[in-house]
C-alpha cells in the first residue's frame, strides 16, 4: 500500500486499542486525553469546527493541555507512530464528512459495551472530548451560539457530557432521546460551519 494510501485507511480496532493504551499508560502526559471516545469526540469538533486547526496545535492540547511538558514523546519512534495513528483518524472523519456527513457515526456507535454503564461513561466522554475541542477554538465557535436555534444543537453535548446538572435530574427515557439526537445535532453544527463557509465565500 502507498504512503498516501495508507494516510486515509481509518484505524482498525488493533490500531485503536494501541492508541488507547499509549494514552493510558505513563508513557503519556498524565493529563492526556486517555479514552478513544474522548479523542474521538474531540478530533470530530477540530474536523467540523470553523477554522483549521494546526496539528501541533491539537495535538499539544490533547496529549498536554495544562502545558506541563517540554516534549510530549519519549522517543522519535513514540511520536511518529502516535502521530500517524491521530492524523489517519482526524483523515477519516474528515473523509466521512466530506463524502456522506449524514453517515457520521460517534465512535461508540461502533464498539459493543458489556454493561450499559460502561457505554453511558463512553458516551460522556466523547460529549466532553467534543466539548474540548469547541474550547480549543473558543472564540472562532461562538457564531454557533449567537442565535438560540442553532446554539440548541450543542444542548445534547453539554447534557451528555455533564457539564450543566440536567442529567441527573432525567429519566432514563430522557436520557436516551438526548443519545439519539446527538448524531443530528453534529451533523446540524457541521452543516451550519459549512453555511457559514459559503456565506464568507459570497461576500
Amino acid at each position: 500500500m502507498l504512503q498516501s494510501e495508507r494516510a486515509h485507511q481509518p484505524l482498525s480496532e488493533e490500531e485503536l486499542n494501541m492508541l488507547e493504551t499509549f494514552l493510558a499508560s505513563t508513557e503519556a502526559p498524565e493529563e492526556c486525553m486517555n479514552s478513544i471516545e474522548m479523542i474521538d469526540g474531540f478530533l470530530t469538533a477540530v474536523v467540523i469546527g470553523p477554522e483549521v486547526v494546526p496539528e501541533h496545535r491539537w495535538i499539544k492540547y490533547m496529549l498536554d493541555p495544562e502545558n506541563q511538558r517540554e516534549n510530549l514523546f519519549n522517543s522519535p519512534e513514540d511520536e511518529s507512530r502516535i502521530t500517524d495513528l491521530l492524523n489517519r483518524h482526524v483523515n477519516a472523519i474528515d473523509a466521512q464528512f466530506e463524502s456522506e456527513p449524514e453517515g457520521f457515526l460517534p465512535i461508540y456507535e461502533m464498539f459493543s459495551y458489556s454493561e450499559e454503564e460502561e457505554r453511558q461513561i463512553a458516551i460522556e466522554e466523547w460529549a466532553l472530548g467534543f466539548i474540548l475541542g469547541m474550547e480549543l477554538s473558543h472564540e472562532a465557535w461562538q457564531p454557533l451560539f449567537a442565535d438560540e436555534s442553532t446554539a440548541m444543537l450543542a444542548g445534547p453535548l453539554f447534557v451528555l457530557g455533564k457539564v450543566t446538572d440536567d442529567y441527573d435530574n432525567m429519566s432514563q427515557e430522557e436520557k436516551d432521546q438526548m443519545i439519539d439526537m446527538l448524531d443530528e445535532s453534529i451533523i446540524g453544527i457541521y452543516a451550519f460551519w459549512q453555511q457559514q463557509a459559503e456565506e464568507e465565500k459570497g461576500v
